[in-house]
Formats: structure tokens, sequence, C-alpha cells
């Protein structure tokens, strides 16, 4: 991306780069980074909102400037591959079966939603011409754009918006992303381009949630002929089709010859000038890079320890983003408690004092100014330093390194060191423990670093590492092995606190019910300052029990070859493709 920046008066600028970065997730990890202001997606969401006019090119204080002027007019034919290196391969291109990132970079581009954020992040319409919210704020009207289709040929209706949404809300799916539409009650089809979804209460984040490819519109056609293969077959109305998926090497798009593009900050407003986006696996870090070096791909996630090189390389272009909307974190292996409310700890995480020794023992400045190369900003909670209601404030309840204290917990646990010994013990038994992370070579020198401190503090670490798609797969599950997971989460709204804690793994089961009180409550309120008290005080309760321990946010680099030209990071952090051609 190009470089954002903080101003005087808060705001966030952007400008291009000599040097080059990008980052790591959106709801498990990956790539994509993203900035959020404070409170437009609540604003947004109030009141009527006028059809969105045709798009144009706005250039804002906060606008993600392309690094490269794109031509004006597309090339008659389209031509040329933009081909995206990754670490991992996607588990499912089904939006609902999945949260990982590596999944979702591939499907946001398959998959258009109703709503957007645009440069100025305002909610605008995409396949919504304009939407009407209710006086009590618990019925969304959205009227749809005519004339789309999908890349089956089938029609885009009010059918297929219902079809997709009863698809997320019916329990038998098992939508991961019903969790973050919780007050989602009802999709009601008014005529075939005005359809009505009602809310069993207000919900602030609902139409800024809307905003991700999670809820995209799907084809009901495609779905009814792929069944449980849906996954592999995707078929939406967004800029690219599904060509071909070779698991574990790549995932290849086509363009879509009849796209029309209704998003504000690309400029084109016809198909993507580019034949075809590929997303290669390569998972070794330095792979990648002579991959990238010698244009088997050209568009790379630059890993800290290499940024210096590309940035002295005139055939790089480098974009860098700031604030993150991405949060990296340990989290404890919990069990899910028996009623709506509880928190268990699996042992020997089960005392509170164990995981404030882990919070105690880890140097997280060390990490930032060695592996990660400076390229992140310490974060003392929960929330990620780019999201509306990020408070540093939050500091002063956070965890610092401090090995004394954390001898101190761990001796008053009753897990001591025998005369001699290295590994502390209880009744008995030695304080193993087992860390998983996924394989990438920089995360796994990350967790290499955390498995030394923590056996310097007595701790016998067993770490394995996963590829990200089995790693996902595995957790919660009776697969599981691990007692904590060095993971990263990330999503643009500060409802992230209800939905990181929603899920069936993790974190995701940590749900004590002052907690989850506090987080509803704080999804029900409009005013923007409440909203943010009333979080901060749900992060206070999970510092206390660290829940988790917070680590850093990303500051975040992609590499993107010379030969590319008009590629740029939009909202959310999303890499825009369809402005690209290849010059050369």
């Amino acid at each position: 991306m190009a470089e954002t920046f903080p101003t005087s008066d808060g705001s966030l600028r952007q400008r291009r780069l000599t040097v080059r970065t990008t980052r790591r997730r959106m709801i498990a990890w990956g790539l994509a980074a993203g900035v959020l202001g404070s409170s437009a997606l609540i604003a947004a969401c109030r009141g009527r909102q006028q059809p969105t006019p045709e798009p144009t090119l706005v250039q804002t204080p906060t606008a993600a400037t392309p690094a490269v002027t794109a031509t004006t007019q597309p090339p008659q034919e389209a031509s040329g591959r933009i081909i995206v290196g990754r670490t991992g391969d996607a588990d499912t291109l089904d939006p609902h079966l999945t949260v990982s990132s590596l999944s979702w970079q591939v499907f946001t581009n398959i998959f258009d939603p109703l709503v957007s954020w645009n440069e100025r992040l305002e909610v605008e319409g995409v396949l919504a011409s304009g939407w009407e919210i209710s006086e009590d704020a618990r019925e969304y009207t959205f009227s749809l754009r005519d004339g789309i289709r999908f890349h089956d040929g089938t029609a885009f209706t009010a059918d297929a918006v219902k079809f997709t949404f009863d698809r997320i809300l019916d329990p038998q799916t098992g939508a991961l992303a019903s969790a973050w539409i919780t007050a989602l009650e009802s999709v009601e089809v008014i005529d075939q381009l005005t359809v009505r979804m009602r809310l069993k209460e207000p919900f602030a984040p609902f139409l800024g949630n809307l905003c991700t490819g999670y809820f995209g519109i799907i084809s009901p056609t495609a779905v009814q002929t792929y069944g449980d293969e849906f996954g592999k077959h995707p078929v939406g109305t967004g800029p690219w089709k599904f060509k071909e998926w070779r698991a574990g090497e790549e995932i290849v798009l086509e363009r879509n010859p009849e796209y029309r593009n209704f998003r504000s900050y690309v400029e084109n407003q016809g198909p993507p000038r580019v034949a075809e986006l590929v997303f290669r696996t390569i998972p070794d870090e330095q792979t990648q890079i002579a991959a990238f070096e010698t244009g088997e791909i050209n568009v790379l996630a630059v890993p800290p320890y290499a940024v210096a090189d590309f940035a002295a390389n005139p055939e790089v272009q480098l974009f860098r983003i700031e604030q993150s909307v991405s949060i990296a974190f340990l989290e404890f292996h919990m069990e899910p408690p028996p009623g709506e409310y509880g928190a268990i700890f699996r042992p020997p995480f089960d005392d509170v004092r164990v995981r404030q020794a882990v919070a105690y023992g880890i140097d997280v400045d060390q990490i930032i100014a060695t592996i990660l190369e400076g390229l992140a900003v310490r974060n003392y909670g929960p929330l990620p330093t780019g999201v509306a209601c990020y408070d540093p404030a939050i500091e002063q309840f956070g965890y610092r390194y401090d090995p004394q204290r954390a001898a101190q917990l761990l001796d008053e646990a009753g897990w001591t060191l025998p005369a001699g010994g290295s590994v502390r013990q209880k009744d008995g038994q030695p304080l193993q423990v087992t860390l998983w992370t996924w394989s990438a070579t920089t995360q796994e020198k990350i967790a290499q670093v955390i498995q030394n401190q923590l056996n310097q503090l007595g701790f016998s670490v067993k770490l394995e590492t996963l590829e990200p798609g089995s790693l996902l797969a595995r957790l919660g599950t009776a697969d599981d092995t691990s007692n904590f997971t060095l993971i990263s989460w990330g999503w643009t709204e500060p409802h992230m606190l209800s939905m990181m804690t929603s899920t069936n793994a993790g974190i995701g089961l940590y749900r004590p019910e002052e907690y989850r009180r506090l987080v509803t409550e704080a999804s029900r309120v409009v005013e923007h300052g409440e909203r943010c008290r009333l979080y901060f005080e749900a992060m206070k309760i999970m510092l206390r029990d660290a829940a988790m321990v917070p680590l850093w946010s990303p500051v975040s680099v992609v590499a993107v070859r010379k030969e590319v030209q008009g590629f740029k990071i939009g909202p959310q952090g999303i890499y825009v493709y369809e402005d690209a051609v290849i010059s050369g």
C-alpha cells in the first residue's frame, strides 16, 4: 500500500514509499491490512442512505493513493497475470464455511457484497444501490441494482440475497460468519430488486459488518448444483471468476468480462484489465522472495527482515500501512462452558497465575526489534491499533516483561523448580505445554523465541507448526492437542471483541457473564463514546483474567513488481487488482 501516517489532527494520510511492506491476517491470519476511521461506519448506519452515484475516483486525506497511476482507458483485450505469493492455501472458497483470511483473500474477489467501505471509510453501495433504515433501527430495506448476473449466467435478484442470508442463518450450514450478524432475524423479498432485513434489536455494527466478503452474495443455482462441493466451485457476481484450484499449489481466477464496478475507489468501472489473478502457495519465505525476484510471482507480502533489501531495488514498488486492524496474541486452550456463560481453561492454564506468568514472561519488545525489524506496534490490549475504540490507555491494564514477577506467580501457583532441575513441577508433574502456530519462516522464529523465553522460566514448551488450513481445521476439535496458540485476529470494527469470543476454540470460548454483557450492550449502542467506554471495560476484564496475551499490531508491507502498474490498497486494506495492467 501507499504509506499511511498520522497527521497532527489525528487523521491519516498516505504517500508513495521508497520503503515498502504488508501484513498478516484477517480472522485467523493472512495478508490483508486496513484502517478504520473512528465512527464513520456508525454514522453511516443512521437514517436514509441515498442511492449511490456512479463511482468516480475520489482522492481524500484518507485515500489510499495509487503508487502508479493506471492507464485511463482499458486495453482492447485483457492480458497478463497478477500472481500473488502466499504462505498457505485456502481451506474452502465457500465464505460461509471458513474464517481463514487465506480463503478470504481469494473469495473476496469472487463475491460482491451489498455494501462496502469507501476511502473515507463510509458505507457505499455495491450490489445495493441504496438502503433505508427504520426509525427503530430494526429494519434495513435495500434497493438492488438491476442487470447484474452471476458468473453462471443466472440473474442477481432479491431471491439470491435472501437465499444467501437464509443459508448463513441456517444452523445446518454452520456458518461461522453468522456470529457477526447475530441480531439478524429474517430476510424478506419485497420484489425482485428490493429486500428487507429485520433485526431482533438495534445492532450498531450491522451495516459495517455486511461490507466484508464473508457476506458476499452467492449464486443459489451454483449451491444447488454443487452442494457440499460449492467451496470448490464458487460462483458470485464479483470482478473475478473461479477457474482452477490445484490444492497446495495455486488458485486461478479469470476476469469477469461482464463485470460492472460500483466501488468509488476503483477507477475502472468495467471488467479487470488483466486476464488472470493467481494465488500461488509457497510456504517458505526465502523461496517466495526468490520467486518474486525471478518474476514467477509479482505481488508479495514482504517478511520484515527483507524490507530493506526490497527498498533498494528500483524494480520494486513498496506500499506500507502503519495502523493495523490485526492483533497478534497468544490464546490459551479452553473448553466450552456448560451454559451460556463461563470460562474454562485447560490445565495447566486453568490457574490464572500461570496465564499471567506467560504474559509477564515474554519480552515482546525484543521480538519486535529483532525478528520483526521494528515493523510492529506493541499492543497491550485485544483491539488492533487501527480500529475504532482502540485506546492506548489500555496499557496500564496490560502486562510488561517482568520475568521475576512471572517466576513469583509460578511459585505461588505451586509450580516450583526442583533442586538442580530446569523444568518446574507440581505434584510430581512437569510443567509441559504444547504451543501451536502456523508454518511460515517469520512466524516460526517468533514462536521459537517465545518457547525459549518461557523455558527459561521453567516451562517445558513443545513447539508444533502446522500448515494454516490444517491448524484452523484442528483448533477446538478432538484432534487439538495444544495448550496455547500463537495466532492473529483482525477486523475493522470494535465488535471484533464479541466476534473473537464467539468461535469454537481458544479465546472464542471465553464467555464470562460480565464480559459478554458489556460487549453485547456495546453492540446496541449507537453513540460512539459510550460504545468505546463499554468496550474498554470489557478489555479490562479480559486482561484481568489473562484470557489472552496481546503482543503487537503489525506494520504491513507489500511488494509489487514494476511491470504491475495500477495496483493499490483499498479500504480494509484489501488489495485492489481491477485497475492494474501488466506493462512491458
